[in-house]
């Protein structure tokens, strides 16, 4: 089965909430998060971008995941 690569990042959140095609919103795993401050999206190039509106880096974020980078792109 092909899960599309946004898919892998957004089923190891939690209170994953859908904002567009390829845009969501969550809580961040890095910090205590009461309100979904992170967002989830698919760039242009294909890549996943994640953000987290109260500073945790990508790093962080991917830590927590047991994520790396490489597993943001195609």
């Amino acid at each position: 089965m092909n899960v599309r690569l946004i898919d892998s990042v957004i089923n190891k959140l939690e209170r994953v909430s859908q904002k567009s095609d390829n845009r969501y919103s969550a809580l961040c795993p890095a910090h205590d998060d009461g309100h979904p401050s992170l967002s989830v999206s698919l760039g242009i190039d294909g890549r996943v971008l994640i953000h987290c509106f109260t500073g945790c880096s990508t790093s962080e974020v991917l830590r927590v995941l047991k994520m790396e980078y490489r597993d943001l792109y195609l």
